[in-house]
C-alpha cells in the first residue's frame, strides 16, 4: 500500500482544480471587466518609449493599482511574457489564481516560504527576456512606502525599471491596509509611466537612496 505523499513544508500552497474550476466564472467576468477600461496616456511619447523599449524590464507599481496591472501589460508591453512574486501562503495562492487570470505568470515565495530562491527565479526570468512586477510596498505595507528590497530584481537583474500608475475616473476603494482601487466598468483610466535606465539609476552602490528615489518618483505620478 502507497503512503500518502507528505507537502514540503516549505512548499508554496496551491489551490485545488477543483476550487479554480468553481472560480472560472469570476475569472471570465475578471477579463471581460478589465476589457471594458479605456486606458489612455496623457504623455504620448511616453507611452512611444514604454512600447518600444526592447529590453526586458522590472515594472514597479504600488500595491494597490494591481488590478489593471496585467490588462496594461496585455495592451502595451504584448510582446513579452510578465513575471511576479507572490507569497508562499494561503493568501498567496488566492492572488496566483487572480494573477492568472491577468496574465501574469506567478513565482512563488515570500521571507518564510522559499524566499531566496523564488528571487533567484524572478531575476532568471528577467535576464532571460520576460518582465517582471514588483509592488515596492510589499504585500502588507506600509502603504506607499517603498522597501530597499523593491530595487533588488532590477539591480541583480541589470534592467530599467519601468514606474507604473494609474488615474481613475470612477473606482472604488477597499477598506483594506492599501485601500486597494478597482476601476469600475468602462471607466477611463489615465496611464502615467517613468522609465528609468539602469546606468543611470544605479551609478553608485547605495541602496537605500535608489530606493528614495523610486520611492519619491512613483509618488509624483500617483494621484489619489
Amino acid at each position: 500500500m502507497s503512503l500518502p505523499i507528505r507537502r514540503v513544508a516549505d512548499s508554496p500552497h496551491i489551490q485545488s482544480f477543483g476550487l479554480k474550476l468553481l472560480l472560472a466564472p469570476l475569472g471570465i467576468l475578471y477579463r471581460f471587466w478589465t476589457m471594458t477600461i479605456r486606458l489612455s496616456y496623457s504623455d504620448k511619447e511616453e507611452r512611444k518609449r514604454i512600447c518600444q523599449t526592447n529590453e526586458a524590464v522590472t515594472i514597479i507599481l504600488w500595491h494597490n493599482r494591481l488590478f489593471l496591472a496585467g490588462e496594461w501589460h496585455k495592451r502595451f508591453r504584448k510582446k513579452r511574457n510578465c513575471y511576479g512574486l507572490i507569497s508562499g501562503s494561503r493568501d498567496g495562492a488566492w492572488l496566483e489564481t487572480f494573477y492568472g487570470w491577468a496574465g501574469i505568470r506567478a513565482i512563488r515565495g515570500s521571507r518564510n516560504r522559499r524566499g531566496s530562491q523564488a528571487t533567484r527565479e524572478l531575476i532568471r526570468a528577467v535576464k532571460n527576456g520576460n518582465d517582471a512586477g514588483v509592488t515596492p510596498d510589499g504585500s502588507r505595507g506600509p502603504k506607499y512606502q517603498a522597501k530597499t528590497g523593491a530595487i533588488f530584481v532590477a539591480r541583480a537583474s541589470k534592467s530599467p525599471i519601468v514606474l507604473l500608475s494609474f488615474t481613475y475616473s470612477w473606482c472604488i476603494r477597499l477598506k483594506s491596509w492599501d485601500q486597494f482601487v478597482i476601476p469600475l466598468p468602462f471607466s477611463k483610466v489615465e496611464v502615467k509611466t517613468r522609465l528609468l535606465t539602469y546606468e543611470k539609476l544605479f551609478s553608485d552602490d547605495n541602496n537605500d537612496e535608489v530606493t528614495r528615489i523610486v520611492e519619491s518618483s512613483l509618488l509624483e505620478i500617483t494621484h489619489d
